[in-house]
This record gives C-alpha cells, structure tokens and sequence, in this order.
C-alpha cells in the first residue's frame, strides 16, 4: 500500500477557480477564544518547517462553503434559502469539543465534535453536488508546503496538549478574498441558533 502523503500547496492566486470572483463564502463556527489560539499555535510552531508560512485565517469550525460571491452564486437568493435551511435545524446553541490532532492531505488540523454541524452541512449540499462526501468538523492548523508522510507530520503533535469543549450560539456566514487562499476571515453575518435572526 503507497503511504499517504502531504500535499505542499502554492501560495498563489488560483483564478481559474475563482474565474475573477472577488470573494467565496463559508458557514462556519467562530472557535477563537484564548485557549483555542494557544493550541493551535502550538501546533504551528512545532510544524512550521512543513507550512506556509503564511496562514492569517482566525481559528474556525466550516460547516459547509456557501460559494462563490457574486450573482448566480452566493447571492441574496441563495442567502435566503440556506438560511430557511439552518433555521429548520436549529436545536439552540451547539457544543464542539475537541478531540484530538490530525491531518488532510493538504492540512494539519485540531480535530473537534458535535452532530449538528454534520447535519447542517447534509442540508445546505443538497444543492452542492461537488461538496465533498466525507466532512470532519476541525480547526485548520495551516497549509503545507512541502511533501511528508502524513504520519511523520501528525507524529510531531504526538504529545502536544489539546482539549476544551466550547457552547457556541451563533453560526456565521465568513467571507474571504478568493484570490488569497491564506487570507483572513471577514464576518458578513450570524445565525442566532436560538431565535434565528441573522444579522
């Protein structure tokens, strides 16, 4: 069997994805408190001879990519009716608990766990065909640059502290600029998971 390996990622603008789009969107948990950021710091140091060295994306938990803005993609419409969606699950505020480190092929990653963000994303891609079919609820560490065994990157957090369990009240629509796969998180609106404004 070919042992898994980590995929280095280019720091570029990828413009046949975003094909001039200024911005792609995400539903997401906002996970950055204190303890969270000192984690995944931690992690980052102990990788940071394999990542790029630019990673300025808050901590966060993605339940699934809302798309690309512009019309015809995310728009008001879309907006409306992922929101008619989440609101019919909504169960009150949702505890994530971490659980572990890990790895993608292309990402380190603290590992966290809560049913309803499976749920929430079964429903919001319904409509998204080229989501992909396995969803693991995590907060990114950074991105790789340079190719490992998976095993040899995840065997360095051997050790490493993890642990918290967070009560969150709100999902967030996060917006990025789509030329800047590294870039930050720009908040566009929340979900309150208990009476459903979105504001």
């Amino acid at each position: 069997m070919t042992e898994a390996l980590t995929i280095a990622s280019e720091d570029r603008d990828f413009a046949e994805w975003h094909g001039g789009r200024t911005h792609a969107a995400v539903w997401a948990f906002d996970l950055d408190p204190p303890e969270v950021r000192g984690m995944i710091a931690a992690a980052h140091r102990c990788l940071s001879h394999l990542l790029l060295p630019r990673y300025a994306r808050q901590p966060h938990v993605t339940v699934a990519f809302a798309g690309l803005m512009a019309p015809d993609d995310f728009d008001d419409a879309r907006l409306d009716a992922d929101l008619s969606l989440l609101r019919g699950l909504m169960a009150g505020p949702v505890t994530l608990t971490a659980t572990g480190w890990a790895s993608f092929p292309m990402a380190p990653y603290l590992r966290v766990d809560a049913d309803w963000p499976h749920e929430a994303r079964a429903a919001l891609n319904i409509s998204r065909p080229l989501a992909a079919e396995t969803y693991q609820p995590h907060v990114t560490v950074g991105l790789y640059d340079t190719v490992v065994p998976i095993r040899d990157a995840v065997g360095l957090l051997d050790g490493l502290p993890f642990g918290g369990a967070w009560t969150l009240s709100h999902l967030s629509l996060l917006r990025y600029e789509a030329a800047d796969i590294a870039g930050p998180l720009e908040i566009v609106g929340r979900l309150d998971l208990t009476t459903g404004e979105f504001c």
